[in-house]
């Protein structure tokens, strides 16, 4: 009796936790989707039957999503349509590998250059950011409660303590009471971040087009992927281009590979739609693998990404954890300073 009641109190709070919100997938649940369903596609075997067994163990939402995701390919939807209807399933740009491999019958190597893709970018430089964000969030925001705290509470009443006992006020007390000030003027500015960013995180949509110009830079790379992937296999990037520009979730990306298909040499029509620079556009014009071109322009992406990662994580964070110092050590000196005074009055 005891154990079939624990059983039933455990398959409760199972389905609790199941079905609870939770946040989208992460980048590593996300690329397990994909080559889950890609593998199923390969073998044969149907991916929905794969995804509800996987659902049994997913976390929260993902395990949600999953489910509905099987359940529309059991009523017929193909692999990227349930994926596409199912928001937060999977990231953007393996959605779009997913349609691209479908609609082009490369689903396997299209899949594999995708994975790889992601692969090569430094995922522990991009766990230091996002910690690194997190940490200095929640820095700033102690730091300003603090010193709402100490400018309401605080400070009016060691102001009217000197004042009482007729003792010169420390001018750093004065500036630290004009700084705050100031500051509060401007307080709407971080109340109206806060409410953008609790709708960012309750919508994947709103979330979506946020971080869309942010992670162009790296869809592009993995759009240049899938093109020297199919041309790889014998199709003209130009009409590869037009098939992805169909797949794609970014309306602007979008717009960029539909002006690949043209009479121009294929360097020139890459470089007018600004998916490649000039040397890169020169070297497709003048050598005759175009796959290995592509190959490697989308590795330069890459490289200047996770650059570009460090150089945040090294430098903009330790320079805004150097003034929220010197911000404490201002809040500091204007708390001790009175305090000094009139410890010297009363002696």
């Amino acid at each position: 009796m005891h154990t079939s009641l624990l059983a039933r109190a455990c398959r409760a709070v199972r389905h609790v936790w199941r079905h609870a919100w939770a946040t989208n997938a992460t980048r590593v649940e996300s690329a397990a989707v994909l080559r889950l369903v890609a593998a199923s596609i390969t073998a044969g075997v149907p991916a929905a039957t794969m995804l509800d067994a996987w659902a049994e163990d997913s976390r929260g939402g993902q395990g949600t999503r999953l489910e509905r995701a099987a359940a529309l390919m059991r009523q017929g939807a193909t692999a990227s349509d349930a994926v596409a209807r199912v928001p937060g399933l999977v990231h953007d740009d393996h959605a779009v590998a997913l349609a691209f491999g479908e609609r082009t019958g490369l689903l396997a190597p299209v899949v594999r250059q995708a994975l790889t893709g992601d692969d090569l970018l430094d995922p522990a430089a991009r766990r230091e950011l996002r910690g690194m964000l997190g940490y200095l969030a929640v820095v700033i925001t102690t730091l300003l409660v603090t010193s709402a705290f100490l400018a309401v509470k605080i400070m009016p009443q060691i102001g009217r303590i000197l004042d009482d006992m007729q003792t010169t006020r420390p001018a750093v007390l004065d500036r630290w009471l004009a700084f705050v000030t100031g500051v509060g003027a401007w307080l709407w500015v971080p109340a109206c971040l806060a409410a953008g960013a609790a709708v960012v995180a309750c919508s994947p949509a709103a979330r979506g087009v946020l971080m869309r110009p942010f992670a162009r830079p790296r869809r592009v790379g993995a759009a240049l992927d899938l093109l020297a992937v199919a041309e790889s296999r014998g199709r003209p990037v130009a009409e590869s281009a037009a098939v992805l520009a169909g797949c794609e979730t970014d309306p602007r990306l979008a717009a960029m590979l539909a002006r690949v298909p043209g009479p121009a040499p294929l360097g020139l029509r890459l470089a007018a739609a600004g998916l490649v620079d000039a040397g890169t556009a020169a070297a497709l014009d003048t050598r005759g693998d175009t796959a290995a071109v592509l190959y490697a322009a989308a590795a330069e992406r890459r490289g200047r990404i996770s650059r570009r990662r460090a150089v945040v994580g090294r430098v903009v964070g330790p320079v805004i954890m150097l003034a929220a110092s010197a911000l404490v050590l201002f809040q500091a000196l204007a708390v001790f300073m009175p305090l000094v005074e009139i410890i010297h009055a009363l002696s």
